[in-house]
Order: structure tokens, then C-alpha cells, then sequence
């Protein structure tokens, strides 16, 4: 499937920008090996072809999947 590959900060500077430091400073980091391991076998770049050949389309970036999860879980709105 499409999709959009970010790191860590680069998520994190997305939800800063969006919900502001309020939210993005709850945000502790704590490494957890296992989550590790299962993040460290993704993909880091990839060309899904047959998906977009599909008709699948992924967002342009991580501001807008914090957008989508916004509207489609919260409503269009969140309790900071």
C-alpha cells in the first residue's frame, strides 16, 4: 500500500505544528526494544506501483494523517 515514511521527529514536529506544544510536549521518550525490533523490520522507502495502480492513494504527509485521524476519530476536533 502507498504511504508516507517519516521518522520519529519528523512526526513529532507534524503534531507540534498542528496541536500545538501543549499536546506535542506529552510526548515522553522512552525506547521499548520489542516496538523497536517490529519498527526496525519496515520499509524506510518503498514504490507500491501495483497499489497506485489500483487506484490507492496515500496522504502527501504526516500533517495530514494527524488532519485525517482528526476528523475521522475526534470529530474534527480535540481536548488538548
Amino acid at each position: 500500500m502507498p504511504g508516507v515514511s517519516v521518522t520519529v521527529a519528523g512526526q513529532i514536529a507534524a503534531l507540534r505544528k498542528i496541536a500545538g506544544d501543549r499536546v506535542a510536549d506529552r510526548i515522553v521518550r522512552k525506547p521499548d526494544p520489542t516496538i523497536m525490533r517490529i519498527v526496525e523490520g519496515w520499509p524506510r522507502n518503498f514504490a507500491p506501483e501495483r497499489a497506485l495502480s489500483l487506484g490507492f492513494r496515500a496522504e502527501t504527509d504526516f500533517e495530514e494523517i494527524i488532519r485525517v485521524h482528526i476528523d475521522d476519530e475526534l470529530g474534527g476536533t480535540w481536548v488538548d
